[in-house]
C-alpha cells in the first residue's frame, strides 16, 4: 500500500504554514481592532478669505472655533490621527452679503494629516458641533477723536491747561456694527502733584455711545497710542501798574493813583514768572490830567502766558493833588514848517492856557512867559479856515507845566 497523506513530511509543513498564517490574521485583528472614538479640539480653518476682503467682507464672529470629530477606523490609523493635525476646511470665498452663516461638516470638509492614505479606512460617524456658525459683517474704517480724562492731582500753587494730542484723531477699523457703536477713543493721566507739563506716548480705551468701554476685539486701531500733553504751569498773583510821564507840573509825587483789580493771577513756566513782578497798563501823560482822570486799559501779556483771572480791562483813576492851577491868556502865536505855496494867517488870536505847579511857582508865571507854536507840516493842502494842534511852550519856569491839549484856527491861502 502506498502511504498515507499525513504520513508525508510536507503535509505537515503546509499544515504548520496555513496554522501559522491563520494565527498571524488573528494576532493581526486583535492587535489593531476597529475602534470609535471623539477627536476633539479640530480647528476649523476658512477658506476664500481673499474673496471676502475683495467684497469689503469679513468674518466678525466664529472666527475661531473647534469642533470635536467622532470617527470609527483602526487603531493603528486612530494613533496617526492623534499624532497629526486634523483641520475643518470651510470655504468662504462664495459668500457675497453679509449675516449669519452655517456651513454644514462633512467628510469632504475634513483634511487628515499627510500620514492618512487613502488605503486607510477612516468612517466619521459624526461631528460636535454639525455645523459651522460664523457671522460676514461688512468691513468699515473711521476717524474718531481722542479725548483726555485727568485724574490725578496737581500740585499747589500750579495750574494744569488743557490736553492736546497728537494724532488728535485715530483710525478705527473692523466690523461696520462695531465701528459704529464707538464715540471716541479716551487717554487717561492718573499723574499725582504735578508740577511740570506731562508729555507721553499712551495707549486709548474706546468709548461706546453709552459711555462704557468697549471691548476692542476684533477692532483694528491705527495708532495704538498717541502722544498726550497736559500742560501743567506755576500760578503766580500779579501787581497791576502804571507809568506815569511827568508833565503839567505834575510827578508821580504828585498823584494818587487807583487801579481796579490792583493785580491778576497768571500762569507761565516757572522761568517765564521767575521776575515778572509786575504788569503795566500803559502810559499815562500828567499834562493830560486836569484834576482827575478815569479810564479803562487793557491787561496785555505775554504770549507765553496765560490770563488765569480772565479780566482783560482794569479801570485806572489818577488823581493830581496838592497843586496850584492858573489860566492865563496867551497872544504869542506862531508858524513853523509851512507849506511851500501857501500863505497862513492866525484865526484865533488868544488861547486860555492854564498851567499847574506849586501856588509860589504858579503865581510867579505870566503871559509874556508862555508860546504858542502852530506845526504847519501836516496841515491840509487846501484853502480856507482848517483846525490844528498847537504845542504850548513855558519859557523861565521848571517848576510850573501847562495842563492840557489846545488847537488853534488858521486861514491858509495860495501865495
Amino acid at each position: 500500500m502506498g502511504k498515507r497523506v499525513t504520513d508525508s513530511r510536507w503535509f505537515y509543513v503546509i499544515v504548520s504554514l496555513l496554522l501559522a498564517f491563520i494565527l498571524w490574521i488573528y494576532v493581526g485583528k486583535e492587535a489593531n481592532p476597529i475602534k470609535t472614538s471623539t477627536l476633539s479640539g479640530v480647528q476649523v480653518v476658512f477658506s476664500g478669505l481673499e474673496k471676502l476682503e475683495e467684497r469689503g467682507l469679513m468674518i466678525s464672529e466664529g472666527a475661531d472655533q473647534a469642533v470635536s470629530l467622532r470617527i470609527r477606523t483602526r487603531k493603528d490609523v486612530w494613533d496617526r490621527l492623534n499624532q497629526g493635525e486634523t483641520t475643518v476646511i470651510i470655504d468662504v470665498s462664495g459668500i457675497t452679503e453679509p449675516g449669519m452663516q452655517s456651513v454644514s461638516i462633512t467628510s469632504r470638509n475634513i483634511n487628515y494629516p499627510r500620514s492618512i492614505t487613502t488605503s486607510d479606512s477612516v468612517d466619521l460617524q459624526y461631528t460636535s458641533p454639525g455645523a459651522v456658525s460664523f457671522t460676514i459683517s461688512k468691513w468699515s474704517s473711521r476717524q474718531v477723536d481722542v479725548r483726555g480724562s485727568f485724574e490725578g492731582s496737581i500740585a499747589d500753587g500750579y495750574q494744569r491747561g488743557e490736553f492736546s494730542m497728537a494724532p488728535e484723531q485715530v483710525t478705527v477699523s473692523g466690523p461696520q456694527e462695531l465701528v459704529d457703536q464707538i464715540d471716541y477713543a479716551k487717554v487717561t493721566v492718573t499723574q499725582t502733584d504735578m508740577n511740570a507739563t506731562y508729555s507721553q506716548d499712551i495707549g486709548y480705551v474706546l468709548i461706546d455711545l453709552n459711555g462704557e468701554i468697549m471691548d476692542p476685539a476684533g477692532l483694528e486701531l491705527d495708532p495704538s497710542t498717541v502722544l498726550v500733553t497736559l500742560p501743567v504751569e506755576k500760578l503766580k498773583e500779579v501787581e497791576l501798574t502804571v507809568d506815569l510821564i511827568p508833565g503839567g507840573g505834575a510827578t508821580e509825587d504828585d498823584v494818587k493813583i487807583d487801579i481796579e483789580p490792583d493785580s491778576i493771577m497768571v500762569s507761565g513756566s516757572d522761568a517765564d514768572l521767575e521776575n515778572l513782578d509786575r504788569i503795566s497798563l500803559g502810559e499815562i501823560d500828567l499834562s493830560g490830567v486836569f484834576s482827575t482822570l478815569t479810564q479803562s486799559m487793557p491787561i496785555q501779556l505775554d504770549s507765553a502766558l496765560t490770563n488765569v483771572s480772565g479780566i482783560t480791562e482794569a479801570e485806572v483813576t489818577v488823581t493830581v493833588y496838592g497843586l496850584d492851577t492858573k489860566v492865563l491868556q496867551v497872544s504869542n502865536i506862531s508858524f513853523i514848517n509851512k507849506p511851500e505855496g501857501y500863505l497862513a494867517e492866525v484865526v484865533t488870536q488868544s488861547c486860555s492856557v492854564q498851567i499847574r505847579g506849586t501856588q509860589e511857582a504858579v503865581e510867579a508865571v505870566t503871559s509874556s512867559q508862555l508860546r504858542i507854536v502852530a506845526d504847519l507840516s501836516e496841515v491840509e493842502l487846501s484853502t480856507g479856515n482848517q483846525t490844528i494842534p498847537v504845542k504850548v511852550y513855558l519859557d523861565g519856569s521848571s517848576d510850573v507845566g501847562v495842563v492840557g491839549d489846545y488847537n488853534i484856527v488858521v486861514s491858509i491861502t495860495r501865495e
